[in-house]
């Protein structure tokens, strides 16, 4: 059969949502495959990615990128395998990575923020390529490595410390040489998982009013580096427990559940002044040009042993729209994927 004429599933923004994101949100609709023009490539979609920022990409500014406006598919992270291609880089049957959206088949660019990767094959599973060799992924390693700094010596906390992003981050500085490594997660048992996958210290579970306090008790000389995926009251009472010259990396604001480009800025601020902090923030566009030196850093410490990696795996099409509000909501730790097919 001629690829032309087959069903092309979709699920389009039905309306913008107005505070938490729902299934009701979208709309499945069944369409065609898109034609080609010149430079674009036709992806037959393998897996989705799931992101907190895609929420804020839902909204009328659309944050760091375009909006994503009603009636159009939902964008996300993906993999997928090249169906036909009018760009000489990229040849049906290729693996590749990169923007997709909530469709069988997209039109994918190869000059957009971040590059469309051609997948090797590999010995690990391909869904890894958007985890550990994904966003999360290279997001935690810059984040720590170059951001943040963190070198032999240091104590570090990590917020968010079970998702994507933050479970890596805590690896990586461990395997930095940390001296102490504090993970932040939301209850008993996801902080008990932090501590026993991520090699981290301790996971205070900030759901406790006393979280500050326990951290306090386990930093006594204060906090060198931390790394935020939360936002709001969390970062201001982080920067009460920073040390002197401290360094804070700006990764996200859950907390705010990114239904606004505006959040709420630290009341705390002084405390940058007074102890010299520095605080940075990060978007993996600025270091598109080092994902290669990233991924086979990356790739080496899984091979040795030393990065674990964890996913949350879901299958089928159908699911797409209710996994989104679970990124606010507390879903199980790891890297949220969906298989959607295999490749041919």
């Amino acid at each position: 059969m001629n690829i032309m004429t087959k069903t092309n599933r979709q699920w389009i923004l039905k309306r913008r949502p107005v505070g938490a994101v729902s299934r009701e949100d979208f709309e499945y609709v069944e369409g065609t495959v898109p034609a080609l023009r010149d430079g674009d490539v036709l992806v037959r979609a393998l897996y989705f990615g799931y992101d907190a920022s895609q929420r804020i990409w839902l909204t009328d500014d659309g944050g760091y990128m375009q909006p994503i406006m009603p009636g159009e598919p939902m964008r996300c992270m993906g993999i997928g395998q090249v169906v036909d291609s009018l760009n000489p880089d990229y040849a049906p049957g290729d693996l590749v990575e990169g923007f997709m959206s909530w469709q069988d088949y997209s039109i994918v660019r190869a000059d957009g923020p971040m590059p469309l990767r051609q997948l090797p094959k590999a010995d690990f599973p391909l869904s890894w390529n958007l985890g550990v060799f994904g966003v999360g992924g290279l997001t935690a390693y810059f984040g720590v490595v170059d951001g943040l700094k963190v070198k032999p010596g240091d104590t570090v906390v990590i917020s968010a410390a079970t998702g994507a992003t933050g479970n890596l981050a805590c690896q990586i500085a461990r395997l930095l040489g940390a001296k102490t490594v504090i993970g932040l997660a939301g209850g008993a048992e996801k902080c008990k998982w932090v501590v026993e996958n991520t090699g981290c210290d301790a996971c205070i579970d900030y759901k406790s009013p006393d979280w500050p306090s326990q951290i306090a008790a386990l930093a006594p000389e204060g906090v060198n580096a931390y790394f935020d995926n939360v936002g709001g009251d969390m970062l201001d009472e982080m920067l009460l427990l920073m040390a002197p010259l401290g360094r804070i990396l700006i990764c996200g604001a859950m907390s705010q559940g990114y239904t606004d480009v505006k959040v709420q800025g630290p009341t705390n601020y002084m405390r940058i002044c007074t102890h010299q902090l520095t605080l940075q923030g990060i978007l993996l566009f600025f270091y598109a040009p080092r994902i290669p030196e990233a991924a086979q850093q990356i790739g080496q410490w899984v091979m040795e042993g030393k990065l674990r990696v964890s996913e949350n795996r879901q299958e089928g099409f159908e699911k797409a729209p209710d996994l989104l509000p679970t990124m606010f909501t507390g879903k199980d730790p790891g890297k949220l994927v969906l298989h959607i097919a295999d490749p041919v």
